[in-house]
């Protein structure tokens, strides 16, 4: 899954790609599940940017859904119709992810970030409440190799030839086709931190 990402530079690449207009913007190091982040998404007049809060509010959870499977969403209630209508670019630096092969609480984390461009553009879906608030959730799928060997998840991140098809009116074999794991070419692990526990003596 993916439960931080960073935005500690402005993704220019991608947004620029996406909308033509000037953003404010604030660099934040990391983003926490339950905080407000700027997403695209499309209505019919074109491309719009508005903040989303990370995570769908269900009755039959406390914790905020901040992640949907990308195998098996169509055939899901909760999240069929946004993939349908509803689907979004969240840009980002970089995200995190900590090697579940290690014991919870001693886990090594690592900063995955492009290996060329300034920034990914996370497939997402969102929806708006009835008093108009935002949610946004980050699909998933399974890990490139590289990625494989700390962590079963991560974020579906869109080639920028999808952006548009993405948000528009793309079918469900064309979306199906963008909801892959990145080649890992395009990725790199960071390794940011070790847990002392792991290789004190």
């Amino acid at each position: 899954m993916c439960g931080r990402f960073s935005l500690d530079h402005f993704p220019e690449s991608v947004v620029t790609a996406l909308i033509d207009a000037e953003i404010e913007f604030a660099p934040r190091e990391e983003v926490f599940p339950g905080d407000r982040v700027d997403v695209v998404f499309c209505r019919d007049e074109g491309n719009e940017v508005a903040p989303m809060q990370w995570g769908w509010k269900r009755s039959f959870t406390s914790k905020p859904l901040i992640n949907a499977r990308s195998a098996g969403a169509w055939d899901k209630k909760t999240w069929a119709q946004a993939l349908r209508n509803h689907r979004c670019i969240v840009p980002a630096s970089g995200f995190f992810e900590w090697d579940e092969n290690q014991p919870k609480g001693r886990r090594d984390k690592y900063r995955i970030e492009p290996a060329e461009d300034d920034g990914f553009a996370f497939a997402g879906l969102y929806e708006i409440t009835v008093d108009g608030e935002m949610f946004m959730s980050i699909l998933t799928t399974r890990p490139s190799p590289k990625l494989s060997e700390i962590h079963h998840r991560m974020p579906v991140i869109l080639d920028r030839a999808d952006y548009a098809d993405w948000l528009g009116a793309g079918n469900r074999e064309s979306l199906e086709s963008m909801m892959q794991p990145l080649h890992d070419s395009k990725l790199r692990l960071i390794q940011e931190s070790r847990s002392p526990d792991l290789f004190s003596v």
